[in-house]
C-alpha cells in the first residue's frame, strides 16, 4: 500500500436529522488504518444534534470536529481545507454510505497513476424506495442525485467528477485555491449548484488531468420525496441558476432586456411555450424536459443577472 495520507471532508447543516449517522459508521468499517488518514467534519450552523452526534465517534474515528456558524457549504470546506493534513484530499458528503475498501482504493488509484492530479470514484443511488416509476429514466442522473454509475476506470472528463467522490492532490490547491462561496447550498434560498464542479474545472483549466477510480464506490441516499416529476423539474432551477456562474463564457452577448441577453430571453419563450402546451396532455418524456427547461432557463436568466455583469457579454 502506498503511504500517501489522506484528508476526508464534509460539512453538515443538521445531518444528525437525516443520514449522517449510516455516513459515520461506513466511515469507521474503512479498512485503511486510522494513522493513514483523517476525517474534518463541520458542523455547518446546524440547530439539531449534530455536532453532538459527531462528538460521540470521536473514539471511533480518526475525527476533527469545527463549527461554521455562517451558513453555506462552501464556506465550511474552506474552514476545513486549512486544517488539512493528508497527501489527498476527498470530499465527500453527509450521506453516503462508503464502501468498507473505499478509501484504501483511492490510495491504490492516485499511486498508481501519479500523474493524475484529480480523481473521481463512482457513486451508485441508494433509494430510499426503489423507483418504479418510468420517468426515472429520462432524467440527468448525474447532475440531478450525483450520480456516476460508470464501472470503468480511466482518464476522465473533468466534469464527471462529482461531489460526493471527489479526491484532489493537495499540492493542487495550496494554501490559495478554496471554493467560491458564492456557489453552493444554503438554507431556505434558491442557491447556485455545482460548487463542486467550479473548482475541479479552475483545477482542469491550470492542467491538472482527471481520473476515474470505479474501484472507489460511494453509496448516495436518495429520499423519496426527491424522486418525483415536479421536484425533479424544480431542481433544473438550480442548476440553471449556476450555470453562468461555472460557464460565464457561454452566456450570449448583444442586447439585454432586464439584465438578460435577448437570444436567452427568446430561447425561455420557446420552452415557457412548450411548456404550456404540453402541460396538460399525458406524460411522456417530451412534456417532462419541456417542463425541466422552462426551470431550468428560469433559473438560467436569474443567474445571468447575479453572475455575469453586461460588459463581460460584450
Amino acid at each position: 500500500m502506498s503511504d500517501l495520507l489522506v484528508s476526508v471532508l464534509f460539512s453538515s447543516y443538521n445531518g444528525a436529522s437525516r443520514r449522517l449517522r449510516h455516513t459515520l459508521d461506513s466511515l469507521v468499517r474503512q479498512e485503511l488504518p486510522h494513522d493513514r488518514w483523517e476525517l474534518i467534519a463541520v458542523d455547518n450552523n446546524s440547530n439539531d444534534g449534530t455536532f453532538d452526534l459527531l462528538q460521540t465517534y470521536s473514539d471511533k474515528l480518526p475525527i476533527i470536529i469545527l463549527q461554521q456558524r455562517k451558513p453555506g457549504k462552501s464556506g465550511a470546506l474552506n474552514m476545513a481545507l486549512d486544517r488539512v493534513k493528508g497527501d489527498l484530499i476527498v470530499f465527500t458528503d453527509d450521506d453516503v454510505r462508503a464502501e468498507p475498501n473505499w478509501l484504501k482504493a483511492i490510495v491504490d488509484c492516485a499511486a498508481a497513476h501519479p500523474s493524475y492530479g484529480v480523481f473521481g470514484g463512482r457513486i451508485v443511488p441508494e433509494w430510499e424506495k426503489e423507483p418504479r416509476d418510468r420517468f426515472i429514466e429520462w432524467i440527468p442522473m448525474g447532475s440531478t442525485f450525483a450520480i456516476v454509475d460508470d464501472t470503468q476506470s480511466g482518464p476522465c472528463d473533468p466534469t464527471k467528477v462529482w461531489g460526493p467522490n471527489t479526491i484532489v492532490r493537495r499540492e493542487l490547491l495550496g494554501t490559495s485555491v478554496r471554493y467560491r462561496e458564492d456557489i453552493g447550498p444554503l438554507p431556505g434560498k434558491i442557491f447556485a449548484m455545482g460548487e463542486d464542479a467550479e473548482i475541479i474545472i479552475r483545477l482542469a483549466a491550470n492542467g491538472a488531468n482527471s481520473y476515474r477510480c470505479a474501484e472507489a464506490v460511494v453509496h448516495h441516499w436518495i429520499p423519496a420525496s426527491s424522486v418525483t416529476e415536479d421536484w425533479i423539474q424544480k431542481r433544473g432551477e438550480r442548476l440553471g441558476y449556476g450555470m453562468p456562474a461555472l460557464f460565464p463564457d457561454e452566456v450570449p452577448g448583444g442586447v439585454r432586456l432586464s439584465g438578460v441577453p435577448l437570444p436567452t430571453w427568446i430561447e425561455s419563450a420557446q420552452w415557457a411555450f412548450r411548456a404550456a402546451m404540453l402541460y396538460l396532455m399525458p406524460r411522456s418524456k417530451k412534456r417532462f424536459w419541456a417542463i425541466w427547461k422552462y426551470y431550468y432557463m428560469r433559473g438560467y436568466r436569474a443567474g445571468i443577472r447575479r453572475y455575469v455583469s453586461q460588459t463581460m457579454t460584450q
